[in-house]
């Protein structure tokens, strides 16, 4: 949301430091993020950096939220940049999982706009190795979180369970509710015997764990990704098969990869948001890029190559406008209406 300030309009401009124009001194936009400890948490952080320090604009950032919930607080203007991601974007214009009781997901989701994609990294799904858990078999009538309540990552965890194992959350074993930050605490303080959560690798919440303790790594059998629910979760868009490598971790007792599923994700917007605004800021994320790269080694994964890969909304207009002017190759179906 974009406030101005009535004085400085009539009296004071600001010099564009990325546009050649003049632009308002005190944009404030609203940002709904991860933690800090998440990969899209990291990214979203060092994206506000970048830009107020190259801009004259403020980022309000806000954790703790769902990303699906998010993504219905952008399409209504409330927030003006979120994680967003292929999988919210196609259960919105389906109109199922999460959203089957919001009647207008699908016209919702029209509202929204993307900047840029990267790979989110595997599921980790975590044990400390004294709880002798060494499967997901194992998890039966173990106390699990599977992501936060009605959450995208919720839903895939739930379906790599069922086509590993067959068991049902409530009934094989008891489902944790808790939102990000605080299944971290909970499973360090052994409130919990499972953590599962998306993240790069490696990644900063799993190093934190294995700080305290051996950890184990739980894969998914080369058997289960034949299954039934695998096939949907693979079938959704930005999802991928990827490997955990063995000793990435300190204090990590498999010796062997393990094989999870990985997913892509983003930083979003709403349509509203002023062009100028978007294109300030995409053009300051990517020509301080290093300063991104600098913030965490995983960064370095996002490029030009991989900014608009499994996006499935449209690039909001400034940031079509920035990625046109640089260069980057735009798949017709980002290219969004507003660009006539």
């Amino acid at each position: 949301m974009i406030r101005k300030n009535a004085i400085a309009a009539a009296g004071m401009l600001a010099a564009a430091t990325l546009t050649g124009q003049a632009v308002a001194n005190d944009v404030f936009l609203k940002m709904d993020a991860f933690p800090a400890g998440t990969s899209p948490g990291q990214l979203g952080i060092a994206f506000s950096q970048v830009v107020q320090k190259n801009l004259p604009y403020k980022i309000q950032v806000s954790t703790g939220k769902p990303a699906t919930k998010s993504a219905l607080s952008a399409a209504k203007k409330k927030v003006d940049l979120f994680v967003t991601a292929p999988t919210i974007n196609h259960f919105m214009q389906t109109k199922g999982a999460m959203y089957k009781k919001v009647p207008d997901a699908d016209k919702l989701n029209q509202n929204l706009r993307g900047i840029i994609n990267f790979s989110l990294g595997p599921y980790h799904m975590i044990v400390f190795a004294e709880s002798g858990i060494k499967s997901l078999m194992d998890i039966k009538g173990k106390k699990v979180f599977l992501g936060p309540p009605a959450g995208a990552a919720t839903k895939v965890t739930t379906q790599i369970v069922a086509g590993a194992t067959g068991y049902v959350p409530g009934k094989d074993f008891q489902v944790m509710r808790f939102d990000w930050k605080t299944a971290e605490t909970a499973f360090i303080d052994r409130q919990m015997d499972v953590v599962m959560q998306p993240t790069t690798v490696p990644s900063p919440a799993v190093q934190q764990y294995a700080a305290v303790s051996k950890i184990r790594m739980l894969g998914i059998p080369d058997a289960a990704f034949e299954t039934e629910p695998m096939k949907k979760a693979l079938g959704l868009p930005g999802r991928t098969i990827l490997e955990i490598p063995a000793g990435v971790y300190k204090n990590q007792v498999n010796e062997k990869p393990v094989r999870t599923i990985g997913s892509w994700v983003g930083l979003g917007t709403h349509k509203w948001l002023d062009e100028k605004v978007v294109y300030n800021m995409t053009k300051a994320f990517w020509e301080n890029i290093n300063d991104v790269y600098a913030t965490a080694a995983w960064m370095k994964a996002i490029t030009p190559e991989s900014a608009l890969k499994e996006m499935n909304i449209p690039l909001h207009v400034g940031a079509y406008r920035y990625y046109k002017e640089a260069g980057f190759k735009i798949p017709d179906h980002v290219i969004p209406p507003e660009a006539g």
